[in-house]
């Protein structure tokens, strides 16, 4: 309770409520100088009560909110202190490796490190967190990975590793060259959470038969495509960016678990997938206890085997964020309904219906009314957080801490790997020749 009395101070008390600052003082005004003197007689016994605990409860809350400051102060300030580069993979003509060398990839960099202590996390150290990243500037698609300085070798031996065909160039962050204006540019973007809880896994490309070395190009269909087709029809003047934050899984739980009524608390993804199959073994539980596995659906005992699978890869932390920034000349409403399509391939089935599935999570509206946003305050005020969001690849710890999932890295590897030529759309910038080898001098 403390933390969410936290939470909705530190976010502004307005941002996502439609009231105004003049309303609230305006109400506070009247209930303190007006209402309060007045009925005076009528709640002194209950002030009284209330004034009586104070002593008792003020340093209780003030220890708490002291604590979220700490944190908040200690994690932002070993944020800034710590150095991070930008790296472009450049993709060659060809590349045969299926997405399972993304997914080998991605095994290399889990990270559970650095914070061994409790005392390590009182000051602000964090689990390293690395941003997987597509994005197209104007129409040209380019792939990047966004890490720790002191992890960019490692990043590197791991993709050279599994496409030794590539280039990695450290480059210069793209997102500089786009500054925030909101009177030059427009901003939109959204969030990805799942349709269903977390233990259910989304498309992967194993279930499509992308794991198969000997299936021919033309046969091929990779669910990234839509992604890459829809970044390839940016025009001048438009630009769209997507992430995915990944972290090493965190064993101490998943923290929205805790909004199952069946839950309550934190669970790592293990427990939370044991209480998903339960539900399903419920429906053929007699009132002894026993389950009547024979009686479950096809599509039950495929829910069972699915979740079961998911568990035996590893599991990421991860926050998936599209911000889509154009100059006003430019900007284009379509675009913004394109966004949550494009990731619809990564789905089972819509609402609910098969497996899992991604689903938009919007930052902002809808105002209704004018005097929900008066002159666009609040509009400007959340896709400035948004885009600072996006350009500090924040998703796990404040100021930017927002609501994650848990996928595993065949599912990770399915939305982000480097295609091969089955992905025909032109833009996909690629290297004229093939790499001989991967450099000798990276570390082992």
């Amino acid at each position: 309770m403390i933390s969410k009395l936290y939470g909705f101070i530190r976010d502004g008390v307005i941002i996502k409520f439609a009231l105004e600052i003049a309303f609230l003082v305006l109400v506070w005004s009247y209930f303190a100088f007006f209402w309060l003197p007045a009925h005076g007689a009528v709640i002194g016994p209950v002030g009284g009560f209330f004034i009586a605990i104070i002593p008792f409860v003020l340093p209780f809350l003030l220890w708490q909110l002291l604590v979220h400051m700490w944190f908040d102060y200690f994690w932002t300030k070993r944020y800034h202190e710590t150095e991070y580069c930008v790296l472009e993979i450049k993709l060659p003509e060809e590349i045969h490796q299926s997405p399972y060398a993304a997914e080998l990839m991605l095994r290399g960099i889990y990270q559970t490190g650095e914070v061994d202590t409790p005392v390590h996390a009182l000051w602000g150290v964090t689990k390293p967190w690395f941003s997987l990243e597509i994005v197209s500037t104007e129409g040209r698609v380019h792939f990047y990975i966004w890490t720790r300085r002191r992890y960019k070798e490692l990043v590197e031996s791991q993709v050279y590793a599994h496409y030794p065909t590539v280039q990695v160039v450290e480059v210069p962050d793209y997102t500089l060259s786009v500054p925030y204006d909101p009177a030059v540019v427009d901003v939109w973007g959204i969030e990805q959470a799942l349709q269903k809880p977390d233990p259910y896994p989304i498309l992967t490309y194993v279930e499509i038969g992308l794991d198969k070395q000997d299936m021919k190009e033309e046969y091929k269909h990779d669910p990234l495509n839509s992604l890459l087709e829809f970044l390839g029809s940016l025009k001048e003047g438009e630009h769209v960016w997507t992430q995915f934050i990944i972290r090493a899984h965190s064993k101490s739980g998943c923290p929205y678990a805790a909004e199952d009524h069946h839950i309550h608390k934190a669970i790592p993804l293990e427990e939370w997938a044991k209480v998903e199959v339960g539900k399903i073994q419920a429906k053929v539980t007699d009132e002894h206890g026993k389950v009547n596995y024979m009686a479950l659906t096809h599509g039950d005992k495929t829910d069972i085997e699915a979740i079961q699978t998911k568990l035996n890869k590893q599991a990421f932390d991860i926050g998936i964020r599209t911000i889509y920034i154009a100059k006003k000349a430019s900007s284009k409403t379509t675009r913004r309904a394109s966004i949550p399509s494009s990731f619809r391939s990564f789905e089972h089935g819509s609402e609910g219906r098969g497996l899992n599935g991604l689903k938009p999570v919007f930052w902002i509206g809808p105002f209704n009314f004018k005097w929900h946003d008066f002159m666009n305050i609040r509009r400007h005020m959340l896709w400035k957080r948004f885009y600072d969001a996006y350009v500090t690849r924040q998703y796990f710890y404040p100021p930017h801490k927002h609501r994650h999932i848990v996928l595993n890295s065949e599912e990770i590897a399915t939305m982000y790997h480097f295609p091969g030529k089955v992905a025909q759309t032109p833009t996909l910038e690629r290297l004229p020749s093939k790499r001989a080898e991967a450099p000798s001098n990276l570390p082992t």
